[in-house]
């Protein structure tokens, strides 16, 4: 199995050497490079060539949000999970609506932070289900305007699963159907949503009360 290349950008010498060992004691996630700031990030970045990257929200010189926002930009491509130890509605929802691939709360299990990786590499990404919908649910009272799309009683299904942080194969378990099938949902729901990934189309749901 070829190891998930990642960068780790966190402010904290420490944690970035704890999360170093961590990860790759687990034979799936290689550290390729680590930043103390986004700046730093940016121009490591022009040297690497990550899988995916595990960033920090509150740094200096240039925070986690406006480093996410320059990445969109730069490499558009690149999943980018935000790796925080703040749950803040406003930090959650801001980190989507930039195109974050998932937020993760820095007591994460080793587990739980190696699957949310696999996720965003594989182009899905990850919602932590004791935080992000939560958080979500709470920021979308504030929204009352209505979001004219129209989802079928299996879309529907297949979002609410995923908004509780269920995996593709973990759907298809659940709805005993195939995860191609499930794949197939998830492609109509983005359209339909206007979203770009998994973390974005809970937001949107949510936000639009398609869903619980």
């Amino acid at each position: 199995m070829t190891p998930i290349e990642i960068v780790v950008v966190d402010d904290h010498d420490v944690l970035r050497a704890g999360l170093r060992a961590m990860l790759e004691t687990s034979g799936e996630v290689v550290v390729v490079g680590e930043a103390e700031d986004g700046a730093a990030a940016l121009t490591l970045l022009q040297r690497v060539e990550p899988d995916v990257i595990l960033l920090d929200v509150k740094m200096p010189t240039m925070d986690g949000l406006s480093t996410l926002r320059q990445l969109r930009s730069l490499q558009p491509t690149l999943p980018v999970l935000i790796l925080s130890m703040y749950d803040d509605p406003a930090y959650v929802e801001e980190a989507i609506s930039a195109g974050a691939a998932g937020y993760l709360l820095k007591t994460v299990s080793r587990e739980e932070l190696v699957r949310a990786i696999r996720a965003a590499r594989d182009g899905q990404g990850y919602l932590q289900a004791e935080i992000t919908k939560p958080v979500l649910a709470r920021f979308s009272r504030t929204y009352e305007e209505s979001l004219d799309v129209h989802l079928s009683p299996r879309e529907t299904q297949v979002l609410q699963l995923v908004a509780d942080g269920q995996s593709n194969k973990q759907i298809a378990t659940t709805l005993a159907i195939s995860e191609a099938t499930v794949k197939t949902y998830i492609s109509s729901l983005f359209e339909k949503l206007g979203a770009v990934h998994r973390a974005h189309a809970v937001a949107l749901a949510l936000r639009h009360h398609l869903i619980d």
